[in-house]
């Protein structure tokens, strides 16, 4: 059975409907969360940054769904489960640090993950789950990555370069990927994103 696979985390919390915000995303293990939360923390010594994500909210996203009605949120859950019913863990490694936007003052900061077929692969499944579920997905082409900050706030211009010297870039870290998350976000908590469903690779 599909949902002998699948494990609920915790109970929703009751928010307004403007929070709603669901999305599947790769979970990362506490390991993974505390060796980007530390590379955080040296670059936040350099660089101002308005938000700064909490090491609970880290994870690869694979589909954003918006604001997700009930009944097809639940059929993107077990289509994204019969999809996933025999695919198997694999192993992951953090590969860069990168930014979204401009150079000088980026939108985004995050951390990179290598593009690992078995990444593609089982992004690919989550993402046809939810287009068959009645989703309308951004279709840009799929970018694995961590987000660790937003909205840079600098008095300076940006340096990536500098973030390399901060972080310990040099040393790659590698993980197992052991499971698909649904979350819910919660704006203005922290952590923002509720764990709702977790969907275990073999």
């Amino acid at each position: 059975m599909v949902y002998d696979k699948i494990k609920k985390e915790k109970e929703g919390k009751k928010t307004m409907a403007y929070q709603n915000h669901f999305f599947f995303a790769l979970s990362l293990p506490d390991e993974t969360k505390s060796f980007i939360s530390q590379q955080a923390s040296r670059i936040k010594e350099e660089f101002a940054f308005k938000k700064w994500l909490h090491r609970e909210d880290y994870h690869i996203t694979l589909a954003f769904l918006g604001d997700a009605p009930h009944d097809m949120r639940n059929l993107a859950l077990q289509l994204a489960g019969q999809e996933l019913e025999n695919e198997k863990g694999f192993e992951l490694a953090i590969s860069e640090i990168g930014l979204f936007g401009q150079d000088h003052s980026p939108r985004i900061l995050w951390a990179g993950v290598e593009r690992e077929e078995r990444l593609l692969h089982i992004q690919q499944k989550v993402f046809q789950a939810c287009l068959k579920a009645g989703f309308q997905l951004d279709k840009k082409p799929f970018k694995p990555h961590i987000t660790i900050a937003r909205r840079y706030a600098g008095d300076s211009p940006f340096s990536l370069e500098k973030i390399d010297k901060t972080a310990n870039s040099e040393s790659q870290h590698r993980f197992r990927a052991s499971g698909i998350t649904l979350y819910q976000s919660h704006i203005g908590e922290m952590p923002s994103y509720e764990p709702i469903v977790r969907i275990e690779l073999i």
